[in-house]
């Protein structure tokens, strides 16, 4: 089951300096600034990485503006690595916005960015005060979608925020596509009304008429009042994130659409501004040494917000105050520790108490997005996963091998294989990364003239899915657990040249081929199973086959705490985690392999190919 129905192109992130071209003005609430210079072309950066060519082919592609902060003599930016960017993460000048590319023409090497005019923002501020000739920094796009595929009408909503991406859309509109549109602006005068209306679209302009961003449901109630088409919708839904969330939750609920149909992001989150003296946005967030180490020592926030999404606070909330009682009933929970519970989200402003009981605030009214509520619950994959982790870290430290079995009876691999919820939750989320990395992986030259190949690993029938079809000669062979063959089976569906086989990572193949691909597989194994994993792979190749690794390589200048975090769950859990490069080649090594040839994929990804000696 595809998990949208635009599919993605992923493609390395760049980073590049251009020359602010032209500034003009739209409308009286919109300000277009025009960039250009030598860098959109491929080059090679100051520090030797390539650069590779402007890229921005989707209508809703994105990129970070890099902004000089008040504080700073000059703009803090990340530098080209290898497929990524390095990020100079504990500079706190490092200022950025994310912004959609209104236009992009290749001819005449030209980028158009709109900004909304209102506020006190470095980006609007920037804006409206840049002139032709300046310079700024400029990072992505990283990756593009289409029109949706096989869908019989499109809905799109969106506030000015979302106007250029809009735009855009409208411009570059399939031919013969259906489509209801519906733009939230300002006022009359901020209705750009010279922009296309393809045959079988429908245009409706909302305005606000005084009302403040981000306060109004002008799109939701249009939304609910349109006409329903026949056939399959895909509903695009841009704006103020907290508006968004009662539209994301009717689309799917009131309306029945699959997630692969629904697209709902929020572009920006209406919140108090804070301004010096002088009038200016103060971005002043820094805290002592004290109070870091006080809110980094902290383990309750973090796990009562995963208790609040567990029981489905937000949505027994809803959008008015509730009383003890009712949340209880609501949630099928103890009124006692429903009272406990709520009492301590007030003390750290997620919800607030008033006569009517207790209700979200706007920072707690996060836990209303589906996909952070699913990340929190502690029922789910991710936080079953970093929960027996985190369990099991003080034993892995302490002897190199984690306890899960001891917390849970089981060792987190069996786990997720014996537990069908869990099983199906992990097949299904790897399959969804898979989706910005395996058509890259398919497309290397290191496949070409191969005929038979093995997946095993992470999303091995995403994998074998993207090999056979880009090319028509391969067979792909699928390695793994019989149940979970069982759930790739009912998540992929059969393919006459994708076969699937019971096996582990440590198994010999009994006919030899012409590759085996190892899909993030190393990481979950203990450096000397890896390398008899490796030593099992080249052992079930022909004569010269090829033995393939791909995944992240642990690159500690670019690597954050995010990245050191999930290594550090990964090895309590399996006794493996993240590996450097110098790591990866010592496990070939002991393989009985040769250095393995090294090409980057997609986002900083790395693919290994080492030839097997017969």
């Amino acid at each position: 089951m595809a998990r949208s129905l635009r599919p993605l192109d992923v493609y390395p992130i760049t980073v590049r300096t251009l020359d602010v071209l032209r500034v003009a003005d739209v409308t009286p609430g919109m300000r277009r600034v025009t960039l250009g210079g030598a860098e959109l072309a491929a080059h090679t950066a100051a520090n030797g990485y390539p650069v590779a060519a402007f890229r921005s082919d989707g209508f809703d592609d994105e990129g970070k503006l890099i902004l000089q902060h008040p504080d700073a003599e000059v703009p803090v930016a990340p530098t080209q690595a290898d497929g990524v960017l390095n990020w100079p993460r504990d500079n706190p000048h490092l200022l950025f916005r994310t912004y959609t590319i209104r236009r992009w023409d290749p001819a005449a090497g030209e980028v158009d960015l709109d900004f909304v005019k209102h506020g006190v923002g470095p980006a609007t501020s920037w804006a409206y005060s840049v002139q032709p000739g300046e310079r700024v920094t400029w990072a992505g796009p990283k990756s593009s979608a289409p029109h949706p595929v096989g869908a019989d009408w499109t809905l799109v909503a969106g506030d000015e925020t979302a106007l250029p991406a809009i735009g855009r859309w409208l411009e570059e509109w399939p031919e013969g596509a259906r489509g209801q549109v519906f733009i939230e602006v300002a006022e009359a005068s901020h209705r750009q009304l010279d922009l296309p209306v393809p045959d079988g679209v429908e245009i409706t302009w909302l305005t606000r008429d005084g009302a403040e961003p981000g306060t109004t449901t002008l799109l939701f109630d249009a939304i609910r009042a349109a006409h329903w088409w026949e056939g399959t919708v895909f509903a695009w839904v841009a704006g103020e994130t907290l508006t968004l969330t009662p539209i994301r939750r009717w689309l799917r609920n009131e309306k029945g659409l699959p997630k692969e149909q629904v697209e709902v992001t929020g572009y920006w989150r209406r919140q108090e501004v804070v301004v010096d003296e002088s009038g200016a946005l103060d971005l002043d967030a820094t805290e002592d040494d004290g109070e870091a180490f006080h809110e980094l020592s902290e383990i309750a926030p973090g796990f009562v917000l995963r208790v609040a999404a567990t029981i489905g606070l937000a949505g027994a909330l809803g959008d008015q105050a509730r009383t003890v009682v009712e949340v209880a009933e609501a949630t099928d929970t103890a009124p006692a520790g429903v009272e406990k519970l709520l009492r301590y989200l007030t003390a750290i402003r997620i919800t607030e108490q008033t006569d009517g009981g207790y209700r979200l605030t706007s920072l707690g009214r996060s836990l209303e997005n589906d996909y952070v509520s699913e990340a929190l619950s502690l029922t789910g994959l991710y936080a079953q996963r970093e929960l027996g982790g985190l369990l099991s870290l003080l034993a892995a430290v302490r002897t190199g091998r984690g306890d899960h079995d001891r917390w849970f009876g089981a060792e987190w691999a069996d786990r997720t294989v014996s537990d069908a919820t869990l099983l199906t939750a992990r097949v299904e989320e790897e399959a969804g990364i898979a989706e910005y990395e395996a058509g890259a992986v398919a497309a290397a030259p290191v496949f070409d003239g191969l005929s038979t190949v093995v997946v095993v690993g992470r999303a091995p029938g995403a994998f074998a899915e993207a090999l056979v079809t880009a090319r028509e000669d391969v067979q792909a062979l699928v390695v793994a657990a019989p149940s979970e063959l069982d759930a790739l089976r009912a998540l992929h569906g059969e393919h006459a040249r994708v076969s699937h086989t019971p096996g582990t990572l440590l198994s010999r193949l009994p006919e030899p081929v012409d590759a085996v691909l190892l899909v993030g597989a190393l990481s979950s194994l203990p450096d000397a199973d890896a390398a008899h994993a490796l030593r099992e792979a080249a052992a079930s190749v022909q004569p010269g086959g090829r033995v393939l690794v791909f995944g992240e390589v642990l690159d500690p200048v670019l690597a954050d705490e995010h990245e050191y975090e999930d290594d550090l769950i990964e090895f309590a859990l399996t006794g493996g985690g993240a590996r450097t490069h110098d790591e990866h080649l010592a496990l070939f090594a002991a393989a009985g392999l040769g250095e393995p040839a090294r090409s980057t994929i997609g986002w900083g990804n790395t693919l290994y190919a080492a030839t097997a000696i017969g």
